[in-house]
């Protein structure tokens, strides 16, 4: 999952620069998702992807689903489960069995968090609005968010953000061969009341475990 969200970072600039060359009513879409989620207190979202190889052909198609509660996540999908507590983050491969430990910074962590896209216009991407569109019969908001380098593989991101909760209903990402991904969220539940427990690895459920240590 980490190599679908790799080439989303490219670099960290600071917000001053970034509001003095975004759209100013995409930073507003993008403030308010913020805003939202923030507020949500414990989240609970569904998502799928197609993942596009070069040329634009789906490759491959996965389901997941993501908990988190500020800073922190839980990240599962067919192959993996990720934890991350805020500082120490515990990626489990089933294939293998093992989980390796890591500190990763903060661009490192929205690598793997799509619902958390709304932050990306600090990290290295102008954004841009396109306007309204209607997404599974809602209407939605949509916001471009491009690379500023343009020595990486990505070309554009596509957002869409719900009218009314501003909560992500959809990520694309193009990459100059056209591959990349489209991620739908389809459920996204607030008000989720999670245990801190929850995020971080528990070595008795996986007793027979390598943990491989990389900070």
């Amino acid at each position: 999952m980490k190599r679908f969200f790799l080439s989303l970072i490219l670099c960290t600039i600071s917000i001053a620069a970034a509001f003095a060359q975004n759209d100013a009513k995409a930073l507003d879409v993008l403030n308010n998702a913020s805003t939202a989620y923030l507020k949500a207190g414990g989240v609970k979202a569904g998502f799928s992807v197609n993942v596009l190889g070069y040329g634009g052909k789906i490759t491959n198609k996965l389901d997941g689903s993501i908990r988190l509660k500020g800073s922190k996540f839980k990240l599962e999908v067919e192959e993996m489960v990720t934890w991350f507590d805020g500082k120490n983050q515990w990626v489990y491969l089933k294939k293998n069995n093992e989980v390796n430990l890591s500190n990763p910074s903060e661009e490192e962590q929205l690598m793997i968090n799509p619902v958390k896209v709304f932050q990306l216009y600090n990290h290295g991407y102008n954004c841009k609005w396109i306007g309204q569109s209607s997404e599974g019969g809602k209407t939605v908001l949509k916001v471009s968010l491009n690379p500023k380098s343009k020595s990486g593989t990505v070309q554009s991101i596509i957002a869409s953000f719900d009218k009314t909760s501003y909560r992500p209903v959809s990520i694309i990402i193009t990459n100059k061969d056209k591959s990349g991904s489209r991620i739908s969220i389809p459920t996204y539940l607030t008000g989720q009341n999670y245990p801190d427990a929850l995020f971080v690895f528990q070595q008795k459920s996986y007793p027979n475990t390598e943990v491989i240590d990389l900070r």
